[in-house]
């Protein structure tokens, strides 16, 4: 399924170290990111037990998923992908975007399971649907962007590339309006000022430097909270 043009799309948080009642905690990051009937899961956390609960108390499960999108190789985005592929109910069609940098006896794995798509450089996945290609000369990550029409939404993992380099990679896309995610260490001052929504999560310092700079524009994320992105 792909994504109808005409509707706005949705973050609900699946994943993070924090929680709202009635959901469970885990380090590690997982958020899904929903268009009409169209869903994304943009990583995948660690436990997935807990990511297949938290899941459900939103409304949904594996077998409503669309796609699945790794940013990284590390254990607190990828080890929950271990129980979306045990899922009987899981559609034939979902496909797994990860970066082709991961080992290939991994990837050999999964793909035994669902159809993967390596990517090694930037990449239109589907129409207005982009990866940035794995970035960084540390831990290669790829970073979501998803094109509203002239604004954007850029969902990281941790951001271990740098917020400049990711988001320089994005503006090649489109122009970011929002960013959603973990941002690790990144330099608060790699932010640009037009920047309309932050919503942080998982690994992200400088927290309070962020919510001091760009005030109400801030959220803090947690498994559970559910946001309507801006674009405009």
């Amino acid at each position: 399924m792909k994504p109808n043009e005409k509707d706005d799309w949705k973050a609900r948080i699946v994943y993070d170290s924090k929680a709202e009642r009635g959901f469970t905690p885990g380090w590690g990051f997982s958020v899904l990111l929903s268009k009409r009937d169209f869903n994304l899961l943009f990583d995948c956390g660690w436990d997935g037990h807990t990511l297949r609960d938290n899941l459900g108390r939103l409304g949904l499960t594996f077998a409503d998923l669309d796609m699945v999108f790794i940013s990284h190789g590390h254990w607190d985005h990828i080890s929950g992908l271990t129980e979306i592929l045990h899922d009987m109910f899981l559609p034939d069609q979902i496909e797994v975007a990860l970066p082709s940098s991961l080992s290939a006896n991994l990837k050999r794995e999964i793909s035994k399971r669902v159809k993967i798509r390596e990517i090694s450089a930037r990449m239109e996945l589907l129409p207005s649907i982009w990866s940035t290609g794995p970035l960084g000369a540390g831990v290669a990550e790829q970073a979501l962007v998803i094109d509203c029409g002239g604004k954007g939404i850029v969902v990281t993992g941790c951001c271990h590339p740098g917020m400049r380099e990711v988001l320089k990679e994005a503006e090649e896309i489109v122009e970011p309006n929002t960013i959603i995610g973990g941002i690790h260490d990144s330099d608060p001052a790699e932010i640009p000022d037009s920047i309309g929504q932050i919503i942080l999560c998982h690994c992200t310092h400088n927290v309070e430097e962020i919510k001091k700079r760009f005030g109400a524009r801030v959220s803090i994320g947690s498994a559970g909270a559910v946001y309507d992105l801006v674009h405009d």
